[in-house]
């Protein structure tokens, strides 16, 4: 056989053999495994195998690896198949509760800063640890963390960083309680998260049952022509909703939620001053909490008010103080927003004004809201 082609296979065989020994991203052999490792520490420069140890070794938790170097740790995550780096504080803390066969499982990110503020996490399976310098280390899990995951993160206005870890109470239902910087949170097998703005409480807060009233003061218009100022023939609709912080109704003390006032288009009304026959019904009262109002619940105003002309040239009347806009009765509609929390809460009625307008026609409508 020709010498130069014993030379060509054997070379074939050989390139063969040490390219099958390459791995790839998708392989999950002990090899496989151990290059990912590999990578991940010279990724996030955590420097030499720690003299501890010459090679990774299987974790408690079945089917991870892991490796120490001189700056950190490196984890193979066994349910996603990935490796990921961990050190420091977060480190320590991981250790508290159990590493791996702990309640938090596997890391499943990196070691990262906190994009806006000075601090660092690590995400873990089932939870996440986060440190700050000034509230030090504290892992957060379960309904706290989609919670604050949901307000946030640490950027979170009414949370911030935490500064305990989950505790253990027994008050009114609650069992639960974790602090943040600036808020509390509570939980309860038969309650949901409850909030409390005050970041050193351990005790729930009071759901003593309080009043939101809703009281008509007056609705006034004006249609200005050329050379007269008429009375506005007024048709459309007022509709007033109160919502929990996250997004749940709540009804009137009746049970009921129905539109203010609804005037058709075929009988407009004409607006005097102080007349309150627009109004359904002339208070409206809905029973809330007190941790409704911490927990951000919120009264929304909605209108759709239109001046019936005598030139039938109608003319839509828009809410000028408007927060936001949003699909509601059929078309898209400006509405007005109030939270629990601005509304004085000793008893002292609070006046608001809306106001509708075309620009020169204009509706005004008052109002006064209280809780005690």
């Amino acid at each position: 056989m020709n010498t130069k082609f014993l030379i060509l296979v054997a070379f074939i065989l050989l390139f063969a053999e040490s390219n099958a020994q390459l791995s790839s991203y998708n392989d999950n052999s002990e090899y496989g495994i151990a290059q990912k490792i590999s990578d991940k520490a010279k990724q996030r420069n955590l420097g030499k195998v720690h003299s501890e140890s010459a090679k990774m070794r299987p974790t408690a938790g079945k089917g991870g690896w892991f490796l120490r170097y001189e700056k950190g740790w490196v984890y193979y995550n066994p349910n996603n198949q990935n490796a990921f780096a961990i050190w420091g504080e977060i480190m320590k803390k991981w250790a508290t509760q159990g590493y791996e066969t702990g309640w938090l499982g596997f890391p499943a990110s990196d070691h990262s800063n906190t994009p806006n503020r000075t601090g660092a996490f690590v995400h873990f399976d089932n939870g996440s640890i986060y440190w700050s310098p000034n509230t030090g280390t504290h892992f957060v899990g379960g309904a706290f963390r989609d919670y604050w995951k949901n307000k946030g993160w640490e950027n979170s206005p009414e949370l911030g960083f935490p500064k305990t870890d989950e505790m253990e109470i027994f008050s009114n239902g609650y069992t639960r309680y974790q602090q943040f910087e600036k808020g509390t949170l509570f939980w309860g097998p038969d309650k949901s998260v409850t909030y409390s703005n005050n970041s050193n409480t351990t005790t729930p807060p009071n759901d003593e049952t309080k009043v939101l009233s809703f009281m008509p003061n007056l609705i006034s218009g004006a249609e200005v022509s050329i050379d007269v100022t008429e009375v506005i023939q007024l048709y459309g609709w007022m509709d007033l909703r109160v919502y929990k912080g996250n997004g749940q109704e709540i009804t009137d003390a009746d049970g009921k939620s129905f539109s203010l006032f609804n005037i058709q288009k075929k009988q407009p009304v004409s607006v005097t001053d102080y007349n309150l026959d627009f109004f359904r019904i002339a208070d409206r009262h809905y029973n809330i909490s007190q941790s409704d109002i911490d927990g951000n619940a919120y009264l929304r105003i909605t209108y759709w008010l239109n001046d019936k002309d005598v030139t039938n040239s109608d003319d839509y009347l828009k809410l000028e103080n408007y927060n936001g806009r949003w699909n509601y009765n059929g078309g898209d509609h400006p509405y007005r927003e109030i939270k629990l929390k601005e509304i004085v809460r000793n008893g002292i009625d609070k006046k608001y004004l809306d106001i509708g307008s075309d620009g020169s026609d204009k509706v005004w409508i008052s109002y006064y809201l209280t809780i005690k």
